[in-house]
């Protein structure tokens, strides 16, 4: 069976991926010639064929092909909706997971910790979940899940991180019964261009459905007339082993879904009592007298929410991509909160300078350093660690953030409270 991959970003490329692990044959384009195929380039050899074409589609290949899985970045392109005319869809061919009960968590900030904790309390509880979906949650995208779904396997639920950017794709590819929008803030204003069109967008996804929404989130407020069915969420009041009340936000979410699904209260407040932070995901642990809060803060929302629990001495702050300019606001975060020390590492790409100027032009006049070795980072790090500092280490690049996490777990065991 030939199905053709369209668009071989990263969502693209996991698609060949995971479409490879089920023993498909794969014509995969884009129109990119000079695309980087690293997700691909290594793929084990299997009996199946994997065609690959840059710089054009074939598109008689496609419409030919038994099934066709779109990059969701060109969801609403013509050549998507070519493939939606020509009934060879995927998700129109493949339709086993459109009747599991399907929970859809978007939102700026907290996605990832507020799925894993649905489907923690769910499992806690006996049920059969698959979780998986592409909002940085670690997962392997959206066409994996739809693979693993359509196996001959009894799922329960199914639960999707829905990246904010793929709003539409999500919504026609599963049929979703619950969303869960966690809050809506300023990430990816370059698709977006503003809070009030991301904020209609969402609106699109969860009309007529049942909606768990943020009743302390300004701009999910404007959403409470959209859904058929409407449930609020506030803070999460029992114990958790996890820092920030961000993180009582996405409890109360996730307590919220569970509680509608029929879970009882006291089996939901004993699963949260037990859930770990997620990898790479915003955790805190002492060494000997210094406080470390690490993790992935990739937006201003994200960074504003960490640096206004407590005030941190020394903040050291990953870089994003060049073209994301939108991220520097950040910076505006680490400014308000003036810590005494900053340093700027790469997280993403290396636009340490640029970040530099952007807080200079600030006025920032505390110590600032650039450092981009990772060595030196540790031992100025293990430093800042002896002078008994609170720090914060996150911003962009989330591998070397949860690298660096890694490293200080291993060099400090005996000493981690």
């Amino acid at each position: 069976m030939l199905v053709s991959v369209i668009g071989l970003g990263v969502e693209g490329q996991k698609a060949v991926k995971s479409l490879m692990e089920h023993n498909y044959d794969i014509y995969a384009s884009d129109f990119n010639k000079n695309i980087n195929l690293e997700l691909i380039s290594n793929l084990p050899k299997t009996k199946n064929k994997l065609e690959i074409e840059t710089g054009s589609h074939n598109l008689d290949k496609i419409l030919d092909s038994n099934m066709v899985a779109v990059s969701p970045s060109l969801f609403n392109k013509s050549i998507s909706k070519q493939v939606i005319e020509n009934g060879n869809f995927i998700s129109n061919i493949l339709t086993k997971h459109k009747t599991i009960p399907t929970i859809a968590v978007t939102g700026t900030n907290g996605k990832t910790t507020t799925s894993r904790m649905i489907h923690y309390i769910l499992k806690e509880n006996g049920y059969n979940v698959l979780i998986g979906g592409n909002g940085g949650g670690g997962f392997e995208g959206y066409y994996d899940l739809l693979l693993k779904a359509n196996e001959d396997k009894n799922y329960d639920y199914l639960i999707v991180e829905v990246c904010d950017m793929t709003l539409d794709f999500c919504k026609y590819v599963f049929d979703i019964d619950i969303c869960v929008v966690t809050n809506i803030g300023y990430d990816h204003m370059d698709i977006h261009r503003s809070i009030k069109e991301y904020t209609n967008e969402v609106a699109n996804f969860i009309e007529n459905k049942t909606a768990i929404l943020n009743s302390e989130d300004e701009n999910t407020k404007n959403l409470e007339d959209t859904p058929s069915e409407l449930l609020l969420f506030k803070k999460y009041k029992h114990h958790l082993n996890l820092f920030g009340s961000f993180n009582e936000s996405n409890a109360a979410a996730a307590s919220t879904v569970c509680k509608y699904l029929n879970i009882p209260e006291k089996n939901i407040i004993k699963s949260l009592s037990t859930f770990r932070p997620v990898k790479g995901r915003i955790r805190r642990f002492s060494i000997k007298r210094s406080n470390i809060v690490i993790g992935k803060t990739d937006n201003r929302d994200a960074i504003e929410a960490v640096l206004s629990e407590e005030y941190f001495e020394t903040a050291l702050i990953g870089t994003a991509r060049k073209n994301e300019t939108y991220r520097y606001q950040i910076l505006d975060s680490v400014k308000k909160h003036d810590p005494e020390t900053v340093v700027l590492f790469p997280g993403l790409d290396d636009i340490t300078q640029e970040y530099k100027d952007y807080l200079d032009n600030l006025g920032y006049a505390n110590d600032l350093f650039i450092i981009k070795d990772k060595e030196y980072l540790i031992n100025f790090i293990k430093n800042h660690i002896t002078q008994n500092k609170n720090i914060f280490i996150g911003g962009n690049g989330q591998e070397k953030i949860t690298e660096i996490n890694q490293i200080l777990i291993d060099q400090y065991k005996e000493d981690i409270k």
